[in-house]
């Protein structure tokens, strides 16, 4: 890709004996100083996934205009143990002094905004987002905590805000395409922060969602499943609660997600859960990565040439980074109103042009927002 670093610019593991955790700071690399990045917790992460998480997170810094490099944290460790909060605790500490100065983060995959903001201050930091508004001191830090505390229809916003830049993608990719969303039918994978509050608003919009898939297996009704219902039965981690299932939903193995003909697939959990050995059950006109790195490059390649429309994840699941990092940067206000409405233009302007784009030059998607992306950057540089 042109103008990206081979290698990143900060590589650092770190390993808890006492628990036997271990995990990787990675900064794909800085602008103005600064970089942004989740942590996540997951059992099996390698180095080698956290790096292009963060190079990911250039590109999704990048195409959001905001001025920040990418970066990313991964712990290989079982986040539901009772021993999470330590080791969570003792990574961050490890990492303080970056959180302190260049390195604004916050929850991931595994991981929640109160568990990091309570490690965070547990070891002398004010914030996750510290680093950010070092040069404001109390006012930014007030600011991000005001909009940080609200809540939508009784759920915090952190909870909800890269779900809602999903649909949001979703509902504008569709358009662009001329896929009518009134009685689309959408099969979703993962049904946690992101997949539970990216089914939320596309029921709301007239789809009908036919199968959710969590890490118990799939969940199927052709008619549409109740979105409420499955959101209620639900715990923290996206498990949804098989004996308290909603009329008509039946169960299926996981794969069963993937082999229904619907107009929209949405994977919102893991990486690499769409491959060249299982690509070819899908039929769909609209594919949203919703979870980072979710189709492997050579299934992407397949699909597209199939006539698939692949929205890439740095643009699909990027209203998070945008909650955080368009706080720091004052382009949100503190309310609700703002948070939304903006976030809402600035996702459909860029899932429009990157579309665009890639028709006008004939090029995939991905590589049409990976071009908008190092455009970008080319001209912060300048």
């Amino acid at each position: 890709m042109s103008g990206r670093p081979a290698t990143p610019y900060l590589v650092s593991e770190w390993h808890d004996h006492a628990n036997g955790a271990r995990g990787w700071f990675v900064i794909d690399r800085l602008v103005g100083g600064m970089c942004s990045g989740g942590i996540r917790m997951r059992r099996g992460v390698t180095v080698d996934e956290v790096t292009d998480l963060a190079r990911t997170m250039s590109h999704k810094m990048a195409v959001l205009d905001i001025p920040y490099g990418g970066a990313k944290s991964g712990i290989d460790y079982d986040p539901a143990s009772a021993q999470a909060p330590a080791v969570l605790r003792g990574f961050i500490e490890a990492i303080r002094p970056f959180i302190a100065e260049r390195y604004a983060t916050g929850a991931d995959l595994g991981t929640h905004e109160d568990e990091i903001i309570a490690a965070c201050q547990l070891v002398g930091l004010t914030h996750p987002l510290q680093a950010g508004f070092k040069l404001e001191g109390g006012a930014g830090l007030s600011r991000v905590k005001q909009a940080l505390a609200l809540s939508s229809e009784g759920v915090p916003i952190t909870e909800l805000m890269a779900g809602y830049g999903v649909a949001e993608c979703t509902m504008e990719a569709a358009d662009v395409i001329g896929l009518s969303l009134e009685g689309a039918t959408v099969a979703l994978q993962g049904f946690g922060n992101v997949g539970g509050a990216a089914a939320r608003y596309l029921d709301r919009a007239g789809v009908r969602i036919v199968a959710v898939a969590d890490i118990e297996g799939a969940i199927l009704d052709g008619d549409g499943l109740d979105v409420p219902r499955l959101l209620a039965i639900r715990d923290r981690f996206g498990h949804i609660d098989r004996s308290r299932l909603p009329a008509g939903a039946r169960c299926a193995p996981e794969p069963a997600w993937l082999e229904q003909g619907v107009d929209i697939v949405i994977p919102a959990a893991v990486g690499n859960a769409i491959r060249a050995d299982n690509q070819v059950a899908i039929e769909c006109r609209l594919l949203v990565e919703a979870a980072n790195n979710p189709v492997t490059d050579e299934a992407e390649a397949v699909l597209e040439a199939r006539g698939v429309t692949i929205l890439p994840d740095f643009v699909a699941n990027a209203a998070a980074a945008f909650l955080f990092c368009g706080l720091l940067e004052k382009r949100l206000e503190p309310n609700l109103e703002s948070i939304f409405s903006v976030t809402r233009r600035q996702l459909r302007s860029t899932t429009r042009e990157l579309l665009d784009r890639a028709r006008r030059e004939r090029v995939s998607n991905r590589r049409a927002a990976e071009e908008i992306a190092e455009g970008r950057l080319r001209a912060r540089r300048a």
